[in-house]
């Protein structure tokens, strides 16, 4: 844990959960002695998320998210513990020293410190020199881009003097050795001294998933026809280009509340995306995906949505990303409008924000727009790649639930490869034929045996275990006699959650009288284990329950009993689960009427 721990407390004790969940939600009011507001966690519309400003916790009984004022920031920004601390800070007008000594960052190479040193001075003087006399030149064609002076700033666009040597001096001056200087990427040692290869250009630093700058992108702003549009820094030991998604940095901040992420292939296409208000946007800086790029974009936990180029060779490209998100598993979608070529960038300039808004709203789903492809940008040849593309359509159809959608694809893939309707259904025929005979045997019994022993509905045989567990946990919180009752009797619970709950109880109690959930939310917190989530939720919803139990020995009895009743018969029904899994219909039936006859006996 970065954050001090006593300094969480006292965050804590300083934040209302109350004023923070107002400061994301207009629907929290005064019911009762507590709050409700419309839950953000699901699609809500009465309010059914409940507020308590005595316990500082928050819980909605019909998604079951649940937990303190962290948790919520967490959750609504998609972010981890750290951030959200920092975050309620922000909301609550909070400083603290110790917020700023420890802020999370990821340990370097002590030998790569000078160099990160460097680069960010030079960063510095980029910046710097973009205000001068001779960066009007580079400030007019921003203006002329229509790049405001606030993106400028927000992106850290700079200036490189046309004086390469200034910069090496410049630096040299500030006390970096020319090997630092050369690990930045801006220049070579030469026997006729060193130079700023970004001399006379924009500058655009490029910044790693920290936010740290790593090397800059120079592009040209004169109509030299002889030099190439775009110097860029080449890989160095603290920059390489696989690795870094333009503008992650930034977008990741709002990608997880907005659900999803655009990836595009420049520069200006992310500064036209921002114009028009979206800020969850990446660029590739090329059009190669890698599975550093794929790692970056799984971990948003967002919809990716794919906007390159609309001419041919973007659209193959974006072919290209399709097959590599597949594989990873990654939900996505395509901006496609056919006969559109220009870039986002490009419609900007020349149609305006209202044109780019409904371009890049213009999504469309892997299938369609691989048809499109086909249909339109590269038209099928032979008979080989048209079969290639239905055997790759045919799990995708396979697996809708509407016929009606089906139809429509199976009309579409007709289209595009020129094979009849029927013959693509024949295929899904015998593709599902061979899926079916190369599964697994599925486990079931007749239901003319017993339809209380399907092996499918075991579960349902835990609802009664659960409930008996559900409630001398809700007593352990309130009594040292029910906390003794489980440690002597009980010993532990069938429900990993409950357990999980129970085992920090019997901890807290060997130091403090009281049981305290706010303390145990802090400590889970700051712990990376399994069913986290649901243990805090569990937690919090034992707070706000309305039919807890009053502390009674009997109670603590009969659950005991019901405990070991159901125990013994999700034991037993485990082992003839495990026995029947693998055999035919006809011998599970037999080992279940089996089972039966001992049971009656």
């Amino acid at each position: 844990m970065a954050i001090d721990f006593d300094l969480v407390k006292e965050i804590k004790q300083r934040a209302d959960i109350v004023d923070v969940i107002s400061y994301y939600c207009s629907t929290v009011q005064k019911k009762g002695k507590g709050y409700v507001a419309v839950c953000p966690f699901h699609d809500d519309h009465d309010p059914s998320m409940q507020i308590s400003k005595e316990r500082q916790t928050f819980h909605c009984f019909v998604c079951q998210t649940g937990g303190d004022v962290f948790t919520f920031v967490q959750k609504y920004d998609k972010c981890n513990f750290e951030e959200a601390v920092r975050k309620v800070c922000d909301i609550i007008g909070f400083d603290d020293p110790r917020l700023h000594k420890q802020v999370y960052a990821k340990k370097i190479d002590e030998n790569l410190v000078p160099v990160y040193n460097c680069i960010n001075e030079l960063q510095k003087y980029y910046v710097y020199a973009l205000t001068t006399d001779e960066g009007k030149a580079a400030r007019d064609y921003l203006e002329k881009r229509k790049l405001s002076q606030e993106q400028c700033a927000k992106f850290g666009v700079g200036y490189a003097f046309k004086d390469g040597n200034m910069t090496i001096e410049y630096l040299k001056a500030k006390g970096f050795s020319l090997k630092n200087i050369e690990n930045t990427g801006i220049c070579k040692a030469q026997t006729s001294g060193m130079s700023d290869n970004n001399q006379g250009r924009l500058i655009f630093p490029i910044k790693d998933a920290n936010g740290q700058v790593v090397g800059f992108s120079a592009r040209k702003i004169n109509d030299d026809p002889e030099a190439p549009k775009y110097v860029n820094s080449p890989e160095t030991v603290i920059f390489t280009k696989g690795n870094i998604l333009y503008n992650y940095y930034l977008a990741k901040q709002n990608a997880r509340h907005d659900g999803y992420i655009y990836v595009v292939e420049g520069f200006m296409d992310v500064f036209a995306f921002d114009t028009i208000g979206i800020t969850s946007c990446v660029a590739l800086m090329s059009t190669k995906l890698t599975k550093q790029h794929i790692e970056l974009l799984r971990k948003l936990g967002v919809e990716i949505r794919i906007c390159l180029d609309g001419d041919k060779p973007g659209q193959a490209a974006m072919m290209q990303l399709m097959a590599q998100l597949d594989e990873a598993r990654l939900p996505y979608r395509l901006v496609s409008v056919p006969g559109e070529v220009r870039d986002p960038d490009e419609i900007l300039k020349q149609d305006g924000e209202d044109k780019l808004k409904a371009y890049v709203s213009s999504l469309v789903d892997p299938f369609n727009f691989a048809l499109n492809y086909y249909q339109n940008i590269s038209p099928l040849g032979s008979i080989e790649d048209k079969k290639k593309v239905i055997h790759h359509f045919m799990p995708m159809i396979a697996s809708l639930d509407s016929r009606l959608v089906q139809d429509d694809y199976i009309y579409k893939l007709a289209e595009a490869t020129g094979f009849t309707s029927q013959a693509i259904r024949n295929s899904l025929k015998d593709f599902r034929r061979k899926t079916t005979t190369n599964a697994p045997a599925l486990t079931y019994v007749n239901e003319e045996v017993d339809t209380s022993l399907n092996l499918k509905k075991i579960d349902r045989d835990v609802r009664r275990l659960t409930l008996a567990e559900r409630t001398v946990l809700d007593l352990m919180f309130v009594s040292d006699e029910a906390i003794k009752f489980y440690e002597q009797d009980i010993k532990y619970f069938y429900n990993e959650v409950y357990r999980a709950i129970a085992n920090f109880i019997l901890e807290q109690h060997k130091s403090a009288k009281d049981i305290d959930s706010s303390a145990m939310i802090d400590e889970l917190n700051t712990l990376d284990i399994k069913n986290k989530d649901e243990i805090i939720s569990e937690i919090t919803a034992i707070g706000f329950r309305k039919d807890k139990e009053q502390y009674s020995k009997k109670i603590l009895e009969d659950c005991q009993v019901v405990i070991n009743e159901e125990r013994t018969k999700i034991y037993e029904k485990n082992l003839l689960k495990q026995e029947c899994e693998g055999k035919s219909p006809e011998e599970q039936a037999r080992i279940i009427a089996e089972y039966l006859k001992k049971k009656q006996k």
